[in-house]
Parts: structure tokens; sequence; C-alpha cells
């Protein structure tokens, strides 16, 4: 089913009509929910002929659904926008809303949430501004503040900073973007000018972004089909030696040729549109493709997936391989979850008697077994493609 929704989903983003062809789908459902694309794919697809009904209507509804809170939600945010930019605030938009206007159907691309990157100075003048517009503070750490609003469901993750100074495995991609205000550019979305971050600064973002989730439990193929977007729609304005030469140095250069290529034979990735590196034909993609299909949205397909994600970060900051260390985290990391660890550090022990505890109250043996083969699974996915030397 993996080769079938991704054949959709090219067609949806290239605005084309599917052929009609033979599915499960009950099991097409599925995967497209796990991947949150099920909008893009019912509107490929609504007018096969053996569509059972049944599922059909529940689909329909769905898709309805999504189109209507997806416009709501950035009728939401482009109005706070624009109170951002009367009071000369100069707040990026990253991802969401810049990659779903890049879609023929913006609002069958669905967002969770929208990511907003502000300078420290003007945090809490952004803040204000989201406050007086009835948000709700849900979570809040050194880089990032979580807001919601009840009323159109939008929530916005507003950041300092865009990758966490405290993670071993990824804290370094962060200087890529702390002179990205004195460069912005500016997008107009449904009429309005928003700024965000320079042509090839943002594809950095997007690639650096989902080598993260991929870091942690995996990545799913909606973040792929961004990155291709952004690609194709801004290739001319990137400047790609400087590109390959940071993914190069990061060590995960042979990971992003590998998903461009995977890219070019299964979502049509116009190659056209891009400066194509000499050595991208001779990479094997197979596993990488595969679990990207597995994981789904940002890794989140299974318990196992999501607890592997402190054996492969792990294993990247370290350089080796502990489950010891899965087990017991660094007190930083400890804190963002225990925040009395934060006045009280010396409760560490108990916290990690906690989380033991609570781990094993949710999750059996066969469970944490699982985890550990999927953890170390997934570790040999990043050594064979260069990012653990």
């Amino acid at each position: 089913m993996n080769s079938e929704l991704v054949t959709l989903l090219k067609d949806a983003r290239l605005n084309r009509a599917s052929e009609s062809i033979k599915l499960d789908y009950q099991k097409l459902f599925d995967l497209a929910n796990q991947h949150q694309i099920s909008a893009l794919i019912y509107n490929q697809i609504y007018n096969f002929g053996d569509f059972p009904m049944e599922l059909k209507e529940i689909w329909k509804s769905q898709t309805f659904k999504i189109n209507v809170i997806q416009t709501r939600k950035t009728m939401k945010m482009l109005q706070v926008y624009k109170q951002f930019l009367n009071q000369n605030l100069k707040v990026l938009i990253v991802k969401g809303l810049i990659c779903r206007s890049l879609y023929p159907h913006p609002d069958n691309r669905q967002s969770n949430d929208e990511d907003l990157y502000v300078q420290k100075e003007e945090f809490e003048k952004t803040k204000d501004i989201l406050l007086k517009n009835n948000f709700a503070v849900v979570l809040e750490s050194n880089d990032v503040t979580t807001f919601i609003d009840p009323v159109s469901g939008l929530s916005i993750e507003l950041h300092t900073a865009l990758f966490s100074l405290e993670s071993k495995a990824y804290g370094n991609y962060q200087k890529y973007f702390d002179h990205a205000f004195d460069e912005c550019i500016v997008h107009q979305i449904d009429g309005v000018n928003v700024y965000s971050l320079e042509y090839s600064q943002h594809l950095l973002f997007l690639i650096l972004h989902f080598v993260k989730h991929f870091f942690h439990g995996g990545v799913g193929i909606r973040q792929v089909a961004d990155i291709v977007m952004y690609s194709e729609a801004y290739g001319n304005r990137i400047d790609w030696d400087r590109l390959y030469a940071v993914l190069k140095d990061l060590n995960i250069y042979i990971l992003i040729i590998s998903l461009f290529a995977l890219a070019h034979d299964h979502l049509e990735f116009d190659y056209t549109k891009i400066k194509v590196p000499d050595d991208i034909d001779n990479n094997d993609y197979q596993d990488l493709f595969d679990d990207i299909m597995d994981a789904g949205i940002f890794g989140q397909s299974s318990s196992e997936r999501i607890h592997s994600a402190t054996i492969t970060l792990n294993t990247i900051g370290n350089g080796k391989t502990s489950v010891i260390k899965s087990i017991f985290p660094s007190l930083k990391e400890m804190q963002s979850k225990y925040k009395y660890l934060n006045k009280y550090p010396i409760l560490l022990p108990a916290a990690y008697l906690s989380r033991i505890l609570n781990y094993k109250k949710n999750n059996s043996s066969k469970n944490s077994q699982k985890t550990i083969e999927v953890g170390r699974q997934r570790v040999e996915l990043l050594k064979k493609y260069k990012v653990i030397r």
C-alpha cells in the first residue's frame, strides 16, 4: 500500500487526476491518516468507481472537516500576523503556512501548528499580542512557548531558537539561523505580507527539521513532499553549493541526496529545478523509504518508535549506542519532562525511578525489547547513510 499512497500523493502535489487502480481502501485510509495526508489523498480517489460507499462518506466528512478547520486556522493566523506588522515586529513564519501555500489546494495539506521565529528582544511583545487575542500558553521551555486559541484551534509554537541548544544531536544546527532576521524575505499569503527565512535558509531549515525528526522516532512522507515542493518553487534562488557544503559538514549529505533520489523516483521531483549533485545516482534509498513509510507523521506510528528515540539520539550525541543512557538520560534531558528538577536537581534519582515505573506501567517487557530492537535498527540505518561514522 506504500507505493499506491505515494503515487496518489505525487498526483496530488502535481495537481493531476489519478488513474483508477485496485486499492484496499481501508488500509489506504489508515496509512493516509498515519501520515496526515488524508485530505490530499481523498481528493485523488473520490470518483473511483469501487470506492466503498460507507468509508467514502466517512473519508469525505473527515476531508471537509480538515478543510474547514485549516481555513479557520489560516484566517486566525493571518489576522494575528497583521497585528505583528502593525507593531513593527519581525516575526518569521517557517514551515506550515509557507509550505501549505505551495500546494494546488493548500487546505488539503493540513498542519498541526504554526511555527514562528522571533528575536528574544521581541518575544514579550509578540507574546502579549497573542494573549490579547485569547491565546493561552500551554507549554513553556527555554526556547519555545506553545500557545493555543480555543476558538479556532490554532496552535502556535513561538521560537526564540529553531533548534534546542541543549541537544547534543542537533543543537549545533541553530547557528545557521542566528542571523536569519537580517536576511529574511517576504511572502504574500492570501493578500498578507509575511516574513520568512531567506530561500536557502528556509530549505536548509526544512531539511534539518526533517533530520531532527529522523533522529527521533522517524519522519513521514509529508515532510518529504514539503521539501520537494519548496525546492521546485524556489530552486533558482537557492545557493545549492553552499547548501550541500553545510550538509557535508553535518554528516547528513548522503542521507539527503538519498532522499532526493527517492523523491525523484517516487514523487517526480523535478531535477531541472535544482542543482543536482554528481553522485546522486549512487545511493540505495530503499531502507530510507521503508523507514519513512513505517514511521508515519513525525515517527509516531508506534510507541516503540517513540521510545526508541533516546537510543538514536544518545548514539548520535555520544558516538556510541547505549541502552543505559536511554534509561538514564542526562539531567538537562530529564528537566524538560520533570519540571521540579529545575529547582531541585538533587531529586534526579527519584525522577529516574518515576520514569522507570511509569514506563513499566505502560509497556510490557515484550514492548520494551521491541523498543530496543527498533532503536538498534534505526542506529544501523543512520550508519548506512553515514550520519554515524
